[in-house]
């Protein structure tokens, strides 16, 4: 998919927050949705789960050869064992289960299997289903809106790099609360995705952005 963070998006985000134009300008964010279905994707995210990539990758791969196609029935088709056999940790290979379960024919998240049928929900919403798997929390669920479905009112108050960033664009002397990222954020609204992709990229750049 192509970046969705177009000239009209970013001329209506640097409108709303003037203090971030510079930033805007200059740091050349982009995303490009995946469009990934969420049952592959969370699957993904729990083996991720405070890896390194390379690690991470490793195991994705051992387990794609050993359930073969991936689907609910064929990850619950091997035991926690056999998972745990790929390089999972017991709980990983139980939450990946409980993933399985929730995504089933007849699981409680059977019917928002596709991403169009999840097109219909608030972002909110699609948290607040995603959440009820155990495993899974707010943060992976957030991921996947963004990178994902591309979904442009995702703010992740929680997350580190966010609340690092912020803490550069805005010259604080100590990192805001998330409590805080979420004031801060209320005029970004309905465009959060853009701030929150604007807070990872400075962390990226040189110290004296600003300068």
């Amino acid at each position: 998919m192509s970046n969705i963070f177009t000239a009209k998006i970013l001329r209506k985000f640097k409108k709303q927050v003037p203090e971030l134009q510079k930033a805007v300008e200059n740091l050349k964010i982009k995303l490009e949705p995946t469009l990934i279905p969420p049952f592959e994707m969370l699957i993904r995210s729990i083996v991720y789960q405070q890896l390194s990539g390379k690690a991470a990758k490793t195991i994705h791969d051992r387990m794609l050869k050993l359930v073969g196609k991936l689907t609910p029935n064929s990850v619950l088709a091997k035991t926690q064992e056999e998972l745990k056999s790929v390089g999972l940790s017991r709980q990983k290979a139980s939450y990946l289960h409980n993933v399985a379960e929730a995504f089933r024919r007849g699981g409680f998240l059977w019917k928002y299997r596709t991403l169009e049928s999840l097109s219909d929900l608030s972002s909110v919403e699609i948290i607040n289903l995603f959440v009820q798997i155990k495993g899974v929390g707010e943060w992976t669920v957030q991921m996947y809106l963004i990178f994902s479905m591309g979904r442009l009112d995702i703010l992740s108050e929680k997350d580190l790099g966010v609340r690092k960033g912020i803490m550069k664009f805005y010259g604080f002397e100590k990192m805001p609360t998330p409590k805080e990222v979420k004031v801060i954020a209320e005029k970004w609204h309905p465009l959060e995705t853009v701030g929150t992709c604007l807070a990872w990229g400075i962390l990226e750049e040189d110290a004296n952005f600003f300068d």
